[in-house]
């Protein structure tokens, strides 16, 4: 009887560990106030390093001095692996750098005009992500600044954007964690 209560006492424990909070579903506030919904996933790989994939999709209506209008849609995607320093949280919470790289195609057409830009981008943040609640689950909040290499490319009749070097970046998440 003590050898399968200790058994069961091991799996328990055990087990905990693999149920911790290892998943961040995340969505981005300030992209969908201006029109761009992402959305993103991060799972830990390992007690201090996690994948993330973000998933991206704008749609927009503009007008234009002259009173044209204009319907701009485009789909993004982006990488991230985090590298997280805390020896006090495994990961996915607590500081952390990454390398970021993303894609994303853009098209836009009025009554007279359309074109598409295409935007890829590389390059390096730092933040910090909290989970708060105690238990299996809980409410995440991802803060990061870095800097990005960024190039554009257009097509159509799009001739005035250009778009080649390092930019600032900032960004904000809220999620959930499991």
């Amino acid at each position: 009887m003590k050898k399968l209560l200790f058994i069961s006492a091991i799996a328990i424990f055990g087990f905990s560990k693999i149920n911790a909070q290892e998943n961040v579903i995340k969505i981005n506030p300030i992209g969908l106030a201006f029109g761009a919904a992402q959305f993103s996933y991060e799972r830990a790989v390992n007690d201090n390093s996690a994948a993330e994939l973000s998933l991206a999709y704008t749609s927009l209506n503009a007008n234009f001095s002259s009173g044209e209008e204009a319907k701009v849609t485009g789909f993004g995607a982006e990488g991230k692996y985090k590298f997280y320093f805390s020896s006090t949280y495994n990961a996915p919470r607590g500081w952390y750098a990454a390398p970021v790289i993303n894609y994303s195609s853009i098209s836009g057409e009025s009554n007279s005009d359309d074109g598409t830009v295409s935007i890829f981008g590389a390059g390096a943040i730092g933040g910090y992500q909290w989970i708060f609640g105690g238990g299996q689950t809980g409410f995440a909040l991802d803060l990061n600044l870095g800097v990005q290499y960024i190039n554009a490319s257009t097509s159509g009749d799009i001739e005035s954007l250009t778009i080649d070097g390092i930019l600032p970046r900032l960004g904000v998440s809220i999620g959930y964690a499991w």
